[in-house]
């Protein structure tokens, strides 16, 4: 299990967009702590202290809220969707002995033999769910691809999660080795059917002679 780190946070009594804000501009970010047996405490904490918490790998955070200390996850982060500066932070309080849904980040450990071969290893999602007791959160999922072929591919369902209860999809396509494509594509130049054209003969018209007039006499000189 990954350890719990010690999240601090300030309760807040200031909402709304104009109050979040302020808040961000003073390098803090704003959050709501919800659980399923206390009503929405909004309060805020500090950006870098954030990041701290984040760059800790935890999955589990000990949080003091008031005069009350608690567990909690990140339920929700919103991120700016141009410059990814994290917004607003969801924590859900949690107790220990509780089951979680959780996502976990995947490591991918080896080089398959498909990839020696000249293939090219595609990884498609970075996280599976999984359900757990909050004490038994791994660090990360390991996955060991060294024996996956050209055209081979991990399903989720097929990762070994121990005890450890899958919740994506197990048909998901966790990782996978295929045959790269051609750099440079071939163009087919279409072949144009010429008709032949017949050689026209030149056709010489007679010179039509004026017809004489009867009873027209030829003028005197």
């Amino acid at each position: 299990m990954a350890y719990e780190f010690k999240l601090k946070v300030e309760r807040r009594k200031n909402i709304g967009k104009q109050a979040a804000k302020h808040i961000r501009q003073e390098g803090k970010i704003p959050g709501i702590f919800y659980s399923s047996d206390v009503k929405p405490i909004p309060f805020v904490v500090d950006r870098k202290h954030l990041q701290q918490a984040f760059q800790s790998e935890a999955h589990v955070y000990a949080v003091t809220v008031g005069r009350k200390k608690v567990h909690a996850i990140f339920k929700e982060v919103q991120y700016h969707p141009v410059t990814d500066e994290v917004l607003h932070v969801d924590l859900f309080g949690i107790r220990l002995k509780d089951r979680i849904n959780i996502m976990v980040h995947i490591m991918v450990e080896g080089e398959p033999v498909g990839v020696k071969a000249g293939g090219v290893l595609t990884q498609n999602v970075t996280e599976l769910e999984i359900s757990c007791l909050a004490t038994e959160v791994p660090d990360a999922i390991r996955i060991d691809v060294s024996e996956l072929d050209l055209g081979g591919s991990i399903h989720a369902g097929e990762v070994d999660l121990g005890e450890v209860e899958l919740v994506t999809n197990p048909e998901t396509t966790v990782v996978s080795v295929n045959v790269p494509r051609k750099a440079e594509m071939e163009i087919e130049v279409p072949e144009v059917e010429i008709e032949e054209v017949e050689e026209v003969e030149e056709v010489e018209e007679a010179e039509e002679e004026p017809e004489e007039r009867e009873g027209e006499e030829e003028p005197k000189s």
